[in-house]
């Protein structure tokens, strides 16, 4: 047992220090600021910023491109002294969002800042980016490595970083998926995920490590509670594109930061909804962070995917066919709500109707 019983924990994103209300402010300021005033080149951009990815036109090609990293689970990693699984997430963030808008990972490239010149947590994470790089098809190009001990701390002395991936994508401009298409009564279909993948780790981690140790087996988890916590993000690059390849596939969402409010990215006009009220029953990880603090069920929505890592919506006619190819890649896959004509996210799960966006 750590700390003591009076501590208070935080109930919300928000209250561990992630307001996720503020950063979305930030980025419409920040999509005001870099809104393009004039043509600067025959390369003209596609979507607003605020998408999965960015995208830029040149005729009939489109290139996207998307940044990421992988959040405070880097902490986690460092205290359990293994950097395996944050190579890999770091890939799978991006390679998860490109797919998003219907374009095909090509390139990956990283910025490892470190405090100090480490072989092991550099090998291992370079391992890492090479095993999600070929799950995912895509070529590892190059990268820069930082090294700066006045500037990168970490949870232990000597081993801080931080990692960041950028990926690249392309597609031809008839295959862009942006939400325009999708429709009311079209049907939601969710995708299994791993585990917390890698959001939500400053709430989880002010919770769970309150109370446990990383190497501490714990009995609902059926394992020790940091290798749990380092269960590499899912990749789901090769299902979509097939699925996209063969069925009208008319919005993605990857449920990373801020979970299921995720979806109004496809709703833009604000004139479509999301209703999820089939949803599967909540994984042990997500149970354990429930009860140990205290959390609602609607902030479980808010903040982690609760076992669901990417969201497909299309015609219900073609459902069945969207399911036989995600079983095909070994994913659990089941339709978990549909789109309505009230702008906003609204869960029923056991009884409740929660308001999530």
């Amino acid at each position: 047992m750590k700390g003591s019983a009076v501590k208070k924990l935080p109930r919300t994103y928000k209250e561990a220090g992630v307001d996720i209300k503020a950063v979305k402010e930030v980025h419409e300021e920040l999509g005001n600021i870099f809104k393009a005033k004039e043509e600067y080149s025959e390369f003209k951009p596609l979507l607003q910023i605020g998408h999965y990815a960015g995208v830029v036109e040149y005729g009939e090609h489109c290139f996207a491109l998307h940044v990421d990293g992988v959040g405070t689970k880097i902490l986690v990693a460092q205290m359990m002294n293994y950097f395996e699984p944050i190579g890999y997430d770091c890939v799978a963030m991006g390679v998860n969002d490109i797919i998003c808008i219907g374009a095909k990972p090509v390139a990956f490239l990283d910025y490892l800042a470190v405090e100090k010149v480490n072989k092991k947590l550099i090998t291992q994470i370079a391992k890492g980016i090479s095993k999600a790089a070929e799950e995912s098809g895509v070529y590892v190009i190059g990268g820069e490595t930082a090294i700066m001990p006045e500037i990168i701390k970490g949870a232990r002395k000597q081993i801080g970083f931080d990692l960041v991936g950028m990926t690249f994508g392309y597609l031809k401009k008839h295959e862009l998926i942006d939400g325009s298409k999708i429709a009311k009564d079209d049907v939601i279909i969710g995708l299994e995920s791993s585990g917390l993948h890698s959001n939500g780790y400053t709430l989880a981690r002010k919770i769970l490590l309150e109370k446990y140790s990383l190497t501490e087996k714990i009995p609902e988890l059926g394992g020790i509670l940091g290798e749990e916590l380092l269960k590499p993000t899912k990749i789901y690059v090769k299902p979509i594109l097939e699925a996209k390849a063969e069925i009208p596939i008319k919005g993605i969402a990857h449920i990373t930061g801020g979970s299921f409010t995720k979806l109004l990215r496809l709703a833009k006009n604000k004139k479509i909804g999301f209703l999820l009220d089939k949803f599967p029953p909540m994984p042990a990880i997500f149970r354990l962070i429930m009860k140990t603090g205290k959390i609602s069920i609607a902030e479980m929505f808010r903040t982690f995917n609760c076992g669901i890592g990417m969201c497909v919506i299309l015609d219900k006619k073609y459902a069945e066919r969207a399911l036989d190819i995600f079983s095909k890649h070994k994913i659990k896959a089941s339709i978990i709500g549909r789109v309505i004509d009230n702008y906003g996210v609204y869960v029923k799960y056991k009884g409740r109707k929660l308001v999530i966006a």
